[in-house]
């Protein structure tokens, strides 16, 4: 494995317009606060140079090898690769780094992926990298295209860098109660650069090592260390791992500072270690500063004018060498394979729902390399995912047990729960209903909202937040729904989760019945989806219902709903709905109503 040790982070501190330094110690002025640029630190000034790729990824189109003629295995042991399985996959000429890893455990053994129709293969990929559901146009327009070029499109918008900043939120437990909001707003930058190409993946790493949303969040040199270690290498640390590395978190320590816009708000302090009386570096103390474990690695920092009469100094005027120094822990770790390994496993848990690397360990070995070789840039490795024959495969077996299916998992697609925004994006998209929406960088705005300044009602006014009219509050419509299901955390002692039980199915399916109005109330405080989004277009809402009307509808709907057309058995059903429609005469929206609820609360828009 290549050791990124010696890689120069190439951090462009001071290269940037004087008002974004003001905190990191290239002004020492009072910050000032910008509602369209709020973030203050390190991660606001890295990757401000050029892209560390070009993003031509290859492997995108790659022709999938059909199964060589030989028995395929069956049973729980992987398969043996022997000669003319090892010549069957070097013939394929695979440019794709997870198929070419999956191939001696797939095709050159006998086995084979499962056809997808395109529909399927759109629908999956738009809710993975734009967290939505398509609509039937973009489902026709995603059809008959190269795929690479598809997922190259949709990976440049601005919906799949949001949706990996959202995964990163859930993960840091963004909380504007433990954290200042300046804090979360840049290391959202930054996250914002890592996935725009712009910063490489262990410079990310390192600067996050040192960021606030780490060394403010947790309270001890431990639990820091702990949390580093947990998030870059996926796996608690050993107990020597958390002592010897909570040397290097001894300098920080948990404070307050006023902000002329948020008040008292928490960030991280140093607390100088390790010195002299002088201010000096102790060669007698200099011990507990310094990690052994991987190497000898000391950090002191040594106090000046800046540090207040307790002897210690807020993070926001360190100066770009200070924050340079401090980002050793995350360099040592970014030096350890098992640091590669779970940025590539993440990637893959993420879109095919389960652990591939762990079954096929030569795919991780494969996409680590490919992640190398493109300067770290982890755009590389969800593209190669997302254009791997192991992701474009129908998640739909045949009825009965299929034992090559529960024996070895890549031979099947990924099926996944939807995210509790993507359920409610998509129905709010499709059904002409606007509850709101979520910030993920503010869990709690009205605490900022409280404060009653200009500065913090500017930062909510253009965050994601809605407000109600023209009062200082909150749409939480959208908010309170999500919460309820699992999404939109608060991340002050909890965060994200998954479920599907009948409290969630309940409330699901109250919010779909105020949506869709099956049962026609005539209540003014409900506020249905109007008529028109439910049925064709200049269908009119008290049509007489017929088996064409309902055919009629139901196309409508399947198309906007799912973006696909409805199937024969779906129109035979509804046919015979239509038929037995009571009491008579029906009219088309009696029918779209109950239709739309059945739709939306259907296993279609929960997995995919």
């Amino acid at each position: 494995m290549r050791s990124t040790m010696s890689r120069p982070l190439g951090l462009r501190w001071c290269g940037l317009a004087l008002a974004t330094l003001t905190s990191l110690g290239c002004d020492e002025r009072t910050p000032t606060y910008d509602a369209r640029e709020p973030g203050r630190g390190p991660g606001t000034l890295a990757g401000t140079g050029t892209p560390v790729s070009d993003g031509n990824f290859p492997g995108g189109n790659d022709l999938v090898p059909s199964a060589l003629a030989v028995s395929p295995p069956l049973g729980p042991e992987p398969p043996d690769c022997d000669g003319d399985c090892q010549q069957h996959c070097i013939d394929a000429g695979l440019l794709n780094p997870v198929n070419r890893g999956v191939c001696t455990s797939l095709w050159g053994v006998g086995l084979d992926t499962r056809p997808i129709v395109p529909a399927e293969a759109c629908r999956r990929l738009y809710a993975d990298t734009q967290g939505r559901f398509p609509t039937r146009d973009e489902v026709q327009s995603c059809v008959g295209r190269p795929w690479g070029d598809t997922v190259k499109q949709l990976m440049a918008t601005d919906e799949f860098v949001d949706i990996q900043r959202r995964r990163w939120a859930d993960r840091l437990l963004y909380n504007n109660e433990a954290l200042a909001i300046t804090r979360i707003f840049d290391m959202d930058t930054l996250v914002e650069k890592l996935y725009r190409g712009l910063v490489p993946y262990d410079q990310f790493a390192a600067i996050l090592s040192a960021h606030p949303v780490i060394t403010r969040r947790y309270a001890t040199p431990g639990d820091r260390a702990e949390a580093i270690v947990r998030i870059l290498l996926g796996r608690p640390p050993f107990e020597r791992e958390r002592s010897d590395l909570a040397r290097l978190y001894v300098l920080w320590d948990n404070g307050y500072y006023d902000h002329p816009s948020f008040g008292r708000s928490p960030d991280a302090f140093i607390r100088y270690r390790c010195v002299d009386d002088d201010g000096k570096r102790d060669p007698s103390e200099v011990g507990e500063c310094t990690s052994i474990l991987w190497g000898y690695n000391e950090l002191v920092l040594e106090p000046d004018a800046r540090a207040d009469a307790d002897g210690r100094m807020w993070s926001g005027l360190l100066s770009p060498a200070e924050w340079e120094k401090l980002t050793l822990p995350g360099k040592i770790l970014a030096g350890e394979p098992a640091f590669w390994e779970r940025a590539v496993d993440d990637v893959l848990e993420q879109y095919l729902g389960y652990s591939l690397s762990t079954l096929v360990p030569r795919v991780r070995e494969e996409l680590v390399d490919h992640l190398l070789r493109f300067n770290a840039d982890i755009r590389s490795v969800h593209y190669a995912v997302l254009t791997s024959a192991v992701y474009l495969q129908s998640a739909f077996t045949s009825d009965g047990p299929d034992p090559i299916a529960e024996s070895y998992r890549a031979t099947t697609g990924p099926l996944k729960q939807a995210e509790v925004e993507t359920w409610l994006d998509t129905i709010e998209s499709d059904a002409d209903r606007d509850i709101g929406a979520c910030d993920f960088r503010i869990p709690d705005p009205e605490r900022v909202l409280d404060l009653d300044t200009i500065g913090g009602y500017a930062l909510i006014a253009d965050s994601g937040w809605p407000l109600k009219g023209d009062e200082a509050r909150v749409d939480g419509r959208y908010r309170d729904l999500a919460r309820s299901l699992g999404g939109c955390p608060e991340n002050l002692a909890g965060g994200r989760f998954k479920t599907v039980s009948i409290l969630t199915t309940a409330t699901q399916e109250g919010f779909v019945t105020s949506l869709c109005n099956p049962s026609m109330a005539s209540d003014d405080n409900l506020r249905p989806a109007p008529i028109e989004s439910l049925v064709p277009s200049g269908m009119a809402a008290n049509s007489a219902l017929t088996g064409q009307v309902a055919k009629d509808i139901m196309t409508h709907q399947v198309g906007r709903f799912f973006g696909r057309e409805p199937t024969l058995e779906e129109y035979a059903s509804v046919e015979a709905a239509a038929t037995e429609c009571a009491p008579k005469p029906c009219t088309a929206e009696a029918f779209a109503r109950p239709l739309c609820f059945a739709l939306l609360t259907g296993a279609e828009m929960l997995f995919y």
